[in-house]
């Protein structure tokens, strides 16, 4: 239940990042960060005046703090920026492809995690599902890099290649964090000083580098309804974060990222009836792919 309401929540928080993918997206993926911090924030002050112990130990904090940077920029930022290239549908799938992959061999190879043969078919099953569903968006793409400034000098097929590979390489960095935070948050540090750990190194890093970027004018003249929804993402990124950080607290790496594959579904639905791209037999073939590729990953976890 913690992994679908994750992936709900992080399918609406995507939805108002890919309303603002025309803003800078390393000064979106830092708003987004913010209220991770602001909401969770004083949650650990009140342990710590309680005399608590807020903070992990050493190696496991430089750990968090270094795949939260990984998190952040190779993230967030190439995961918003692909929204603005190749759209919602398809680098919503092409990311959870990745994870899903990834995140079964640095599951297995880092923490132990158990690869059985009915995993090993279900993560097949959604990868199959994933890809098919990033076929089906396809027919969008020339849209979305069309109202893209700066991106017409660039051939096509070399925008939409950057994209798919920005796209994939996020996935790759949020893999490697949640395996981080799966190993964090078994016993080694809680889940409030994870999120903070994560909120902050974003809100941090990345707001540092939007002055580099696009300085004070650029950031604080943000039109009030963009940031308002750079907010609004950022809010249901920290609902979502923290019911992901309890999924991987109960759960493995792969089971979890499995759960989160349902964000392909559901991207398509937000893609087609919100951002206008189409819709295609290969979306209905990826939504019935998805549902088996569940079901089997369920059928494991009864078996155990």
């Amino acid at each position: 239940m913690y992994g679908l309401v994750s992936a709900v929540a992080y399918t609406a928080a995507n939805t108002c990042l890919r309303a603002v993918a025309d803003c800078d997206p390393v000064w979106v993926s830092a708003v987004k960060s913010f209220p991770i911090v602001v909401l969770v924030g004083p949650w650990l002050i009140i342990q710590h005046s309680r005399g608590e112990r807020i903070l992990p130990a050493a190696p496991v904090l430089g750990a968090l703090v270094l795949a939260s940077i990984l998190g952040q920029l190779a993230g967030n930022v190439l995961f918003q920026w692909s929204l603005g290239v190749v759209g919602i549908a398809l680098a919503v799938p092409l990311t959870l492809g990745t994870i899903i992959l990834s995140g079964a061999i640095l599951g297995r190879v880092f923490l132990s995690e158990p690869l059985t043969s009915r995993i090993l078919l279900s993560v097949v099953t959604l990868i199959a599902a994933i890809s098919i569903l990033s076929l089906g968006a396809g027919d969008a793409h020339e849209s979305v890099i069309s109202g893209q400034a700066g991106l017409e000098r660039f051939p096509s097929w070399l925008v939409l290649a950057a994209g798919v590979g920005a796209a994939a390489l996020s996935g790759a960095a949020y893999s490697v964090l949640g395996v981080v935070i799966r190993y964090g948050v078994t016993g080694r540090a809680s889940i409030a000083t994870t999120m903070v750990t994560v909120g902050l190194v974003g809100t941090l890093a990345l707001g540092g580098l939007s002055q580099w970027r696009i300085g004070s004018d650029g950031m604080w003249g943000t039109e009030q309804q963009d940031l308002a929804m750079m907010l609004l993402a950022g809010v249901l990124n920290a609902f979502a974060f923290l019911t992901l950080t309890k999924a991987l607290q109960l759960t493995t790496i792969v089971y979890v990222n499995a759960l989160n594959a349902t964000q392909a579904t559901m991207a398509a639905v937000v893609g087609i009836f919100f951002f206008h791209e189409a819709p295609s037999s290969e979306l209905a073939l990826g939504v019935v792919l998805t549902i088996v590729g569940l079901v089997l990953m369920k059928q494991r976890r009864g078996a155990q």
